[in-house]
């Protein structure tokens, strides 16, 4: 009977052993979790000498001018700030000195620690530039900097173009950086030869930088009117709409001389024109004899002066002109006839007239 027990304890001794054998061994292979991360199987085999505590911390600073105008081609220079710090260094593990090995343990503890301390380095950083609704576009969106460390600065560079009808206006702009920086480290092997293990993560920072549109001067045309034949000389009138957000000044009107039109009077001063106006501009315009009748594209622009007083010259704007064939000199005749019929009668009656008092 006591041979019995002793054989069940025997048995249940050896399951628990086994037990205990196939869980260390699970956990030798499975990496211990910790948050949302893991630590590298690695980390079981060495030694943690130090707790430091700190972390990057980066500022999006844009530099240079901020303020463009619509149409505008430009390069936002943003600069990155690390203001990252280690702010507290824990010792984790007691060295002994009358251990046999407290030497070369004193050695790699100073080799953690000298890695640690660059927990507050940003590395592969990543830089995303986004327009987030404002009228531009972001040209290359994404810039890498290889590292910034704590107290230095890294630049990135990101080519724009504001939207050619965009409104005069403050914009934000998002910029998302995204870096790895050490998490912990352990150390093992030898001074000669330490094996240092990383655990890295991952930090993610928004920021917000502004860029404004400024306020001026725009103009289109709204209509245009014309009385052009071949071979002769007509008006041509030029409706303008001031459509942006500043009143121009000594504003004056030209159109360019392109063929087949020669301009008798290129150029016409409009004076003062607020936002939202209308105004129309009265050219004279000779057209070329061997024109042929049809429409003719023309440029035309506006130079002024904008609210600081410097001066201005519109984008060329082109219009469409209409050149009607030149008419016979017969066919003028038939539809002035009877102008001219009534001219006859007139000259008659005077010449009755005269000879009567004579």
């Amino acid at each position: 009977m006591d041979r019995t027990i002793e054989q069940v304890i025997l048995v249940r001794t050896k399951i628990v052993t086994t037990i205990a054998i196939v869980a260390t061994a699970l956990l030798l292979v499975v990496p211990v979790a910790v948050g949302s991360e893991y630590i590298p199987e690695s980390y079981t085999r060495s030694t943690n000498y130090y707790d430091v505590t700190g972390e990057p911390y980066l500022i999006a600073t844009l530099v240079g001018d901020c303020e463009f105008c619509r149409g505008e081609d430009a390069v936002l220079e943003i600069t990155l700030q690390n203001y990252g710090a280690i702010y507290r260094i824990k010792g984790d593990k007691y060295l002994d000195s009358s251990e046999e090995d407290y030497d070369d343990e004193t050695l790699l503890a100073a080799t953690e620690l000298a890695t640690e301390i660059e927990k507050s380095c940003a590395d592969h950083v990543n830089v995303v530039l986004s327009a987030d609704g404002a009228p531009v576009d972001v040209i290359i969106d994404v810039q890498e900097i290889e590292s910034i460390e704590a107290g230095k600065t890294g630049t990135a560079r990101f080519p724009i173009h504001i939207d050619d009808d965009a409104p005069a206006g403050t914009y934000p702009l998002h910029i998302e950086t995204c870096y790895d920086h050490i998490q912990n480290v352990q150390v093992s092997g030898t001074p000669d030869k330490p094996d240092i293990n990383y655990w890295n993560t991952t930090g993610v920072e928004n920021h917000t930088i502004v860029i404004i549109v400024e306020k001026e001067s725009d103009f289109e045309v709204t209509g245009v009117v014309s009385g052009m034949q071949v071979g002769g000389t007509g008006f041509l009138n030029v409706t303008y709409q001031n459509t942006g957000e500043e009143t121009a000044t000594d504003a004056i009107a030209r159109v360019s001389d392109m063929l087949p039109f020669t301009a008798v009077t290129n150029q016409e001063r409009l004076g003062t024109i607020v936002p939202g106006e209308f105004v129309t501009a009265h050219f004279r315009v000779s057209t070329d004899r061997s024109a042929v009748p049809k429409v003719y594209d023309m440029s035309t622009g506006i130079r002024f002066k904008d609210e600081d007083g410097d001066i201005q010259i519109s984008d060329p704007m082109q219009i469409g002109v209409a050149v009607a064939p030149k008419v016979p000199f017969s066919e003028k005749l038939l539809a002035n006839k009877w102008l001219i019929v009534a001219a006859a009668i007139a000259l008659l009656a005077f010449g009755g007239w005269w000879a009567l008092k004579r």
